[in-house]
């Protein structure tokens, strides 16, 4: 068994629960299996494994609210390593590196952005120089992480303004699709307003769980409305997922098929042909299937939902062979391996579909910051961009998903199973929701893989799953993320469908 020792200096660093979220990663950072807990100062990790690897750990940087940042490839040994130092090596590592990539493609750097470097590089290697004194090696690395951090904002908003500025001397038409998830309603009035303003398209949910809760009896009620206020705004409109293999997805009668896959794949491709003949001519987008990696509903292993995945996308192609059709994944970086034994990463099983020549026209993300389970730990900007350049390397175009909270209270709409991540419920707020599309929306457009950018819910006042991830509140008030939005569009579509 693999053993890595980490003493931590400062554990209040590391916010209530964040231990449930550490994990080590191998050189395709993707988590490995393990346990972990503390002893004492020490941060014990126990795996299978012995080869290096990087620790990923939920941090806070200075005094803002805790991000999931990692340290650099690091080998087993018996001595212990200083947890904030190899934090502070890492993270500078990552800043240092990405600074050369983009520079390679053309990024100008400016004499701010080289101060910054040097600035944390200084800080860091009084760190490393006085690691027989643990409190003042501490103190030096997180001042080097947090003008690590702080340099990688820059350098993000230096990117996006350069790459775009770019895009446009070059007279490149954004083509991206700015959408959100419409909910299980039609929005009233005033919303619509607001939705037509700021969205240029639309995506209606017809699950399986709500429109067959009765085997052989399917009620279309809800989505037909949907399908109907769609049409009188002419907008762009995805439909799906069709299939969604959790407890969202599934209606409870299937259970008494579980762990038989011919008897599963039969009703759930039965679905899918029902939805796509009754909707098909008015769909711009099939979303085929989404959250279908990991779990454990229906009994079905990683081999079968690929099978029941890939049945399904050549289900849509032969019924209308002419709409586009993607798969989405949710925890994109795989998260849920370190506790959970699986073989396919997300990654692994859209390569698989892609490889397979079954006619995706692109592959979905579904990234749900803050929450938990099914969400994803904070990260900064340049860990999304990371991870949208490698799902490029698929060579289809990606589509990306998100939702984050804008508070931590209850909420009584919500799921009871999701809950939002929050060391201190103060630190959520309407205004760090706003904050945050700000710093990661522009990045996300000035990618050129990703063709489609879609907040995953509309509204709080309607039943949804994340609580507080909608966009506008429970009274239907906007909140001022809609606000950031619209600018947004503004910005990169001049206003124009």
């Amino acid at each position: 068994m693999g053993l890595m020792r980490f003493q931590v200096h400062d554990r209040d660093r590391i916010p209530p629960g964040g231990l449930d979220h550490v994990h080590l990663c191998g050189q395709d950072d993707l988590p490995w299996f393990s346990r972990t807990y503390f002893s004492g100062d020490h941060l014990i990790i126990e795996r299978n494994e012995e080869d290096s690897g990087k620790l990923f750990v939920p941090w806070r940087v200075d005094q803002s609210s805790p991000l999931l940042i990692n340290t650099s490839t690091l080998s087993e040994r018996e001595r212990p390593y200083l947890l904030e130092l190899e934090l502070a090596r890492g993270m500078l590592n990552n800043l240092r590196n990405q600074i050369a990539i983009w520079e390679g493609m053309g990024l100008v750097v400016g004499p701010q952005l080289s101060k910054g470097v040097l600035k944390a590089t200084t800080e860091f290697s009084r760190a490393a120089t006085t690691q027989e004194d643990q409190t003042t090696s501490a103190d030096w690395a997180e001042r080097s992480l947090a003008s690590t951090v702080s340099t990688m904002t820059y350098l993000t908003e230096e990117y996006v303004r350069q790459a775009t500025a770019q895009r446009r001397a070059q007279s490149r038409p954004t083509t991206t699709w700015f959408g959100v998830n419409l909910g299980s309603q039609p929005p009233t009035a005033s919303v619509t307003q607001h939705v037509v303003n700021t969205f240029n398209m639309v995506s209606v949910p017809v699950g399986w769980r709500a429109i067959e809760a009765v085997e052989g009896r399917r009620n279309w009620t809800e989505s037909d409305a949907l399908f109907e206020w769609a049409k009188t705004t002419g907008m762009r409109l995805s439909a799906g997922p069709l299939l969604e293999l959790d407890d969202r997805g599934v209606p409870d009668w299937t259970y008494l098929w579980e762990g038989d896959f011919e008897s599963v794949t039969r009703f759930s491709l039965d679905q899918v042909t029902a939805v796509v003949e009754r909707y098909r001519g008015r769909v711009h987008l099939w979303q085929v299937a989404a959250r279908m990696t990991h779990g454990h509903v229906l009994g079905l292993d990683e081999g079968h939902r690929l099978q029941l995945v890939a049945k399904a996308i050549q289900t849509v192609r032969k019924l209308d062979p002419s709409t586009p059709v993607v798969v989405s994944f949710d925890q994109p970086w795989a998260e849920y391996m370190a506790h959970e034994r699986l073989d396919l990463a997300p990654y692994h099983f859209a390569d698989a579909l892609v490889r397979a020549d079954l006619g995706l026209a692109g592959v979905g993300l579904e990234i749900n910051f803050g929450y938990d389970p099914g969400g994803s730990v904070y990260r900064g900007p340049l860990a999304m961009s990371r991870l949208v350049d490698m799902w490029s390397q698929l060579e289809v175009p990606l589509l990306v998903a998100l939702t984050m909270p804008s508070s931590a209270q209850q909420d009584p709409r919500a799921n009871p199973k999701a809950k939002v991540i929050a060391g201190d419920s103060s630190e959520i707020t309407h205004e760090t929701q706003r904050e945050w599309i700000e710093q990661h929306l522009p990045l996300l457009m000035a990618k050129g893989a990703v063709q489609i950018l879609l907040w995953n819910q509309l509204s709080d006042s309607l039943p949804h799953h994340y609580p507080h991830g909608g966009l506008f509140d429970a009274h239907e008030q906007p909140k001022p993320a809609m606000e950031s939005l619209k600018t947004i569009r503004q910005q990169f579509f001049n206003g124009g469908r």
